[in-house]
Order: C-alpha cells, then structure tokens, then sequence
C-alpha cells in the first residue's frame, strides 16, 4: 500500500472503537474477491463519471478526505427495493462497494458521502472478508460486528463533516422514509433510546441499534479533534468515551450475550478443577477451601455430589468427557480468543491447586 493510503489507515486507526479488536490485514481470499468482482462487473451498474457523475464525484470527496486513492475503491449499484449498503476486500490494495438503488434514491449528497465513508471504514480498519464470513454459533463474532459498526461510523462522519448529516443518514436508513416525511430533531431521536426497555437484543445481530450508534457519533463529535478539523485524536479521550459507548451496548445487546459467554467459561473452569482432582485423586478441607474461593460453595457442592455419584472406575473418563463438552462449547462462542482464555483458566487452577 503506499503511502496516501496508509495515511488513510492510519486515520482509521486513530479512531478506532477500542471494542474492536478483530483485525483482517492479510490478503484475504482473492478467490472469493474475484468471484465478488467478477458478479457485480457483470450484473450491476459501475459508478464512474461517465454513466454516474454526481455518485462518482462524492465517492472521490470521499477518499480525498480519507486520504485515500480514488483507484482503491469500485463502487457499483443494483437494482433493489432493500436499503443495503456493502463493502468486500479481497487484499490491503483495494475494496469494492455495493449500494442498492433504494439506497440511493433514499439519501441526498451530503448523506450518501457518510454511507460511503462508513463502507469504505470496514476497509480501511481491515474488517475485510470478515463480513463475509460468519460463524452461527459464534458469539465473539457478532460482538465483533457491532463493534466494527461503531468503528466505521465514526469514519463516516469524518467523511462527511456534519454529524446531523451522517444522523439524518441513519435515520433514513432505518425509517425508509425521505425528507418529505422527517423531521430531523435530533435529540429527539437520540431520546428515543431511554425510552428503551432494557432487556437486551438479540446477540446474533451484526449491528447495534441505530439509536445506540447514533449516541456514539454524538458522543464523539464532541470530540475537540473533530472539533477543530483535525486528525489528532487524543487515545485517553476516545478509552473514556468508548466505556460509555460500552455501558450502551451492554446495557442493549452486547451484556446478555457476555453473561452467556462468561456462564461458558465459569463451567468449563469446573471441570478443569474436577479434571486435576480424579487426576490428583485429593480432595481434602484444604483443596476444598480452595476450589470454593475459585468457583463458589455452591458450585463445590455440586462438583462434590458429581464425584460421590460416579463409580470411581468411570470417574476419570466422565470427568474428562465433561471438560472436552465444556472446552467445545466455549470455542464455538469465542473461536478467536479461546486458547488465550482456556490457557488462563489452566493457569489459575496450576497455580491455586498445584
């Protein structure tokens, strides 16, 4: 990549939502890019100055603003009543955008250049062909979708310079609805969301609420860096403003299914510990002790009842059995993270139990 467009991920990177942590930088799946490619080549309307001129003309404000080469971006559109926005890369050197016709017709100038720095965000923060990929029983991967949403929001909005711009955007995209039957107040929308019962979203949903991404634009358009126009974002500031765009998404999505994945690990800490006592064959007041302050009373009674129910010949094998099902369960939620997190478990139990 050369160097315009470095500064262009380097931008990025200076914005990123610390949530969002999955990063795609290596060359991906050219096969896939191609396949990609070669459909919407074929199938679908290219955005050029020739056939699109206003289209083609915000898409290159665009990537001026970003800093990036106008050459590092394909953009076309299909034809659909579905308000849908893409982005697809198969490498570090270039992406390719899809936005449907209702898209398009839904949005003016100002408000299409924030869709398109949003597209052109999962890019540059190499989100990639991880939008292409998908896991049904992974819950690590949806966090990770709604974290990279909130990422590429905020370039967006550095796209498009106005956060009322890039809200008016959001709400069109949710609403259907044009200009002609919105009223763009703002706060009112933004309002919206304390009027939200708080039992949490579905965890298997690749974005968060538009109303949850809306109140962190807002949030970081107060920004002084954004403020002033420039790029030299301060990291403390963003750290603290991203635990408040975290306490929103727990609070909406992100907490239930963290309950879920923290339910996972507590279990399979469980049969760790029972593996290393049929292993050790000790399970004294001192080990007891122990144990309880890693898993609770409760759960020591429930591993104690466990082990006195099971013929000592079978023990080993069920206990075992147990922890594989376990280890299993918890790296379909969290398959990135998973050796790091079953390491720490083994290494807390080596070090209280010996």
């Amino acid at each position: 990549m050369d160097r315009y467009a470095s500064a262009a991920r380097k931008l990025a990177e200076n914005i990123r939502y610390s949530g969002d942590t999955l990063r795609h930088y290596d060359e991906g799946d050219s096969a896939v890019a191609g396949r990609v490619l070669g459909s919407v080549y074929q199938n679908e309307l290219r955005v050029s100055s020739e056939v699109t001129p206003g289209l083609a003309d915000h898409l290159k404000s665009v990537c001026s603003q970003l800093h990036l080469p106008a050459n590092s971006v394909d953009a076309f559109v299909y034809a659909s009543p579905d308000i849908q926005a893409e982005c697809y890369s198969g490498s570090t050197q270039n992406c390719i955008l899809r936005f449907s016709s209702a898209l398009i017709d839904l949005l003016d100038d100002d408000e299409f250049m924030f869709v398109v720095g949003h597209e052109v965000g999962h890019f540059l923060l190499g989100h990639g062909l991880a939008r292409i990929e998908n896991s049904a029983d992974s819950i690590e991967y949806y966090i990770q979708q709604r974290a990279q949403e909130i990422s590429s929001d905020r370039i967006g909005l550095i796209s498009c310079q106005s956060l009322d711009v890039a809200i008016r955007a959001m709400m069109k995209t949710v609403s259907g609805l044009t200009d002609e039957h919105l009223r763009f107040d703002v706060s009112a929308f933004i309002r919206q969301l304390d009027e939200t019962p708080h039992t949490g979203g579905h965890h298997a949903s690749t974005h968060p609420s538009i109303l949850v991404r809306c109140k962190a634009l807002l949030w970081f358009s107060l920004n002084d860096a954004f403020n002033r126009g420039g790029e030299d974002f301060c990291r403390d500031e963003l750290l603290k403003l991203d635990q408040r765009i975290q306490n929103d998404l727990d609070k909406y999505v992100d907490g239930p299914a963290r309950e879920i994945i923290k339910e996972a690990e507590e279990n399979l800490l469980l049969w760790v510990i029972a593996n290393h006592v049929v292993q050790d064959g000790v399970l004294d007041k001192k080990e007891q002790k122990t144990i309880a302050e890693l898993i609770g009373e409760q759960n020591l009674e429930r591993l104690k009842n466990f082990l006195s129910e099971i013929p000592i010949p079978e023990v080993r094998d069920e206990v075992f059995q147990r922890m594989r099902t376990a280890r299993e369960d918890l790296e379909r939620m969290i398959p990135t993270s998973f050796e790091m997190t079953f390491r720490e478990i083994e290494e807390k139990v080596s070090a209280a139990l010996g």
